[in-house]
């Protein structure tokens, strides 16, 4: 298993690769991510002697918003070889919206692009996976091939 982070200019986007049958832990206050992009494989992450869980999965549910377990210790267990991103917002108590891009939209400057896999084509401009934006107040036109971007807006 493998860990990475990448501190930005208003967030930070963590990340882990690794194996089937794989368990990791990660808590609150090295852990601040408040939505989690799974893009290849399977993964259920759960507090410590709950049942419940939330399951994350490459085809399925690839964006979750875990904003209830910001303060919690977390449990994560693997099925398949995974990859998986965590949106981090510098300060926990700052909320932010995210969603994933599915068609173009408008955007405004409290809005951030990413993209997690893949190279779609935004305004012409073909993007490569962990590229970053911050967005302006204009229409985006969004050419997917495939691939996974996310855009976060600070509330």
């Amino acid at each position: 298993m493998r860990h990475f982070l990448r501190k930005c200019e208003e967030f930070t986007l963590c990340g882990s690769v690794g194996d089937a049958d794989n368990l990791f832990t990660h808590s609150y206050p090295d852990n601040y991510a408040i939505y989690h992009i799974i893009i290849k494989g399977n993964i259920r992450m759960a507090r410590p002697f709950e049942t419940e869980y939330i399951s994350l999965d490459a085809d399925g549910k690839n964006f979750v918003d875990v904003k209830d377990y910001l303060y919690s210790k977390r449990f994560y267990t693997s099925s398949s070889p995974y990859h998986i991103f965590g949106f981090n917002p510098h300060d926990p108590e700052q909320d932010w919206n995210g969603r994933l891009v599915k068609e173009s939209f408008d955007g405004d400057k409290n809005t951030w692009l990413i993209c997690f896999s893949g190279n779609p084509i935004i305004n012409g401009i073909t993007v490569k996976p962990l590229d970053y934006a911050k967005l302006d107040k204009k229409n985006y036109q969004v050419n997917l091939n495939n691939a996974i971007v996310g855009i976060f807006t600070k509330l």
